[in-house]
């Protein structure tokens, strides 16, 4: 998906250098493009830098004392779960 918007916008900037056409009201300035990798974990895994620092950006098993409910990136903390993969707390 990545190659594709970049390769649109590209595409865009050499028409529009083409073009003698007013700008429309939303453009792509040349060379704004920025992209964000969004992770996201299964429900009852999550991102622990500190704990798995051989593999910082993996989802791994919730401990327990932490769970994560949804497709969120870190398990949170819930001292009332005590097993591993909780999704509630």
């Amino acid at each position: 998906a990545k190659d594709l918007i970049e390769r649109f916008f590209k595409r865009e900037v050499e028409i529009r250098k083409k073009s003698t056409e007013p700008l429309p009201e939303i453009y792509y300035i040349e060379g704004t493009l920025q992209m964000v990798w969004v992770d996201r974990c299964y429900p009852g895994y999550g991102i622990n830098a500190v704990r798995h620092p051989d593999c910082p950006e993996c989802c791994v098993i919730c401990s327990p004392r932490s769970y994560n409910p949804s497709n969120g990136i870190h398990c949170l903390q819930c001292d009332t779960s005590l097993i591993y993969g909780a999704t509630t707390c």
